[in-house]
């Protein structure tokens, strides 16, 4: 690291906290500012003087995880590195030598794990407390316990946890740490000191990892450590890495080389741009037309494609919404080069999903800038999705690949909701939003309540979704899912429109039309026909049958019944 003085900001409210860090950046070079909330002129200045953010995760005075947002959407501060750091001696009451709790859960919440926690435990009564402020997350627990038969209450604010088990005398008390106004600590302190709400059996919730290094933290979607003692060395050497992350625009951070795909008909150009940016640290793969481009995503599953708009064979956007429909690559950015200025291919492009445009000629200096800005904005995606709080697409992948290497019969829903654009267009995003929400909760609703069933709910993004379940109730799943949204459309719907059975809005073409109320449609792969051997063959074969359900105007699911 060079020696110019590198300045971090350090918010936390611990005084402990505090003099950890400054002695272990004592007489560095480093200048340390302290605060329990972002500067007052925080927000004015035009250039962020920080080289790096610590934040304390488990701050009072503050909110973390809003703090943290309001860093990253600041624009002088957004490529400034983050690192989400605590030290807590309270931590030994969860994993010291006697824990005072009967274990700790890890969110997202593998609701296989959750169901082992609450049986492994007598139950005089079937009433379980669940203490989060997180209402959504909450009451997906409550959902989930409720078909269970069990008898699940909700408290949001940690203020009344005391009195909520009080009053509800539970059998069992799952507890979230991080929590405003009072964490999960003092709770199980509070608790301590009455024998009546002493007595009551506590498993922690919670998406920190305690005594161990998190490379992602699955809260914030930052490296997080959260220690009873922090390691002066390991600290030291996290500070000095998000630094040097910051400095190199986040690619030290990757364990391989980040893998571009670039795609042009111009191979003189092609060739150069390659060069440069395997220069500046990226594996690159390169194809000269947009049907060789799709290929070559299915080989090389790229972590960011760079396609021209004019290509033959298969033009750049067609390629990309090839891509944007399918949900193994849907989730990788995109971004089109082209020598056109129209006004409307650009809307087409954003409209499908296209993360950024720029005109040629293009600057290789600008180029690798913007990828690296796409990279370092994509891997800020939480795996759990933070609308719905169901998993995303890590778990979707690893629980399929799960799938395929138990050798069973097994079946995958993808679920997408129909008419939904036009339904954002009209209604708005946080009308859209609900939707997502209702629709997450409908899908836990009916694969929960077999007990038995090892069912798996995924969040792959915008409006869809992923069901693992065995192949013989597949059939049956989707044919509820689709009854039970046909039930609930119209609801989403002002009286008018619901009674009338559509909405006008434009279309992709920018031709207005009607729009049917939303509907929903399962597509189902399985393995009882024929052999599965991959994720993407999985994920293609998913879009295809995806296609053919959407044709219907209502809900409705298609079943692969192809032997080859």
């Amino acid at each position: 690291m060079d020696s110019a003085i590198k300045d971090i900001l350090l918010l936390t409210d611990d005084l402990i906290f505090i003099d950890k860090v400054r002695n272990i950046l004592d007489s560095r070079y480093y200048k340390l500012t302290v605060s329990s909330s972002l500067p007052d002129d925080f927000f004015s200045v035009e250039k962020n003087s920080y080289s790096l953010f610590i934040v304390d995760i488990l701050s009072k005075s503050f909110n973390p995880i809003q703090t943290i947002e309001k860093i990253k959407n600041h624009k002088p501060a957004g490529e400034t590195r983050i690192l989400v750091a605590s030290q807590n001696r309270k931590i030994e009451n969860i994993v010291g030598p006697t824990p005072r709790v009967g274990g700790y859960l890890s969110k997202p919440v593998d609701f296989d794990e959750l169901k082992k926690s609450v049986s492994s435990y007598v139950l005089e009564n079937k009433k379980i407390l669940i203490v989060d402020d997180d209402r959504e997350f909450s009451e997906l627990i409550k959902m989930f316990l409720d078909a269970q038969g069990y008898e699940a209450y909700v408290e949001n604010n940690p203020l009344k946890a005391k009195e909520a088990v009080k009053n509800i005398q539970p059998a069992l008390l799952f507890l979230d740490i991080m929590m405003p106004g009072k964490d999960g600590f003092e709770v199980m302190q509070e608790l301590q000191e009455e024998r009546k709400t002493a007595s009551v059996p506590i498993i922690i919730i919670t998406a920190l990892k305690f005594d161990s290094y998190q490379d992602k933290g699955m809260l914030t979607g930052f490296p997080e450590m959260i220690y009873k003692e922090l390691d002066e060395k390991f600290l030291l050497e996290q500070i000095e890495k998000k630094i040097n992350d910051s400095e190199d625009g986040g690619l030290s951070s990757y364990k391989v080389k980040p893998r571009v795909l670039l795609a042009d008909d111009q191979t003189e150009l092609l060739m150069l741009v390659k060069e440069t940016v395997e220069n500046a640290g990226f594996e690159v793969f390169i194809a000269s037309d947009g049907e060789e481009a799709v290929r070559t995503v299915y080989e090389t599953n790229p972590d960011i494609i760079i396609m021209d708009y004019n290509m033959p064979v298969k033009d750049g956007l067609t390629a990309a919404a090839e891509l944007k429909d399918n949900p193994l690559f849907a989730h990788i950015p995109i971004v089109i080069v082209t020598a056109f200025g129209e006004k409307q291919a650009k809307l087409r492009g954003l409209s499908m999903g296209i993360d950024d445009y720029l005109i040629k000629p293009v600057d290789t200096d600008e180029l690798v800038a913007r990828i690296k800005m796409v990279l370092k904005r994509n891997k800020q995606v939480l795996d759990t999705n933070p609308l719905s709080k169901l998993p995303g697409n890590p778990s979707i992948q690893a629980r399929i690949e799960r799938a395929l290497s138990e050798k069973k019969k097994f079946a995958v829903l993808y679920i997408d909701l129909n008419n939904f654009k036009a339904y954002n267009d009209v209604y708005g995003f946080e009308a859209g939003d609900r939707v997502i929400k209702a629709t997450a909760n409908l899908l836990v609703k009916i694969a929960m309540p077999n007990e038995n069933s090892g069912d798996f709910i995924g969040h792959i993004g915008g409006d869809d979704f992923i069901m693992i379940t065995s192949f013989e109730r597949a059939e049956e799943i989707s044919a509820k899912i689709t009854k039970s949204f046909d039930e609930i459309s119209p609801s989403f719907y002002k009286k008018e429109d619901a009674q009338k059975g559509y909405i006008t809005a434009y279309d992709r073409q920018n031709n207005l039309r009607k729009f049917p109320l939303l509907a929903i449609s399962v597509a189902i792969v399985h393995n009882n026909l024929r052999e599965l051997t991959s994720y993407a063959q999985i994920s293609n074969i998913g879009s295809e049958l995806k296609k053919a359900a959407k044709a219907f105007e209502k809900s409705a699911y298609v079943m692969d019944k192809r032997k080859n």
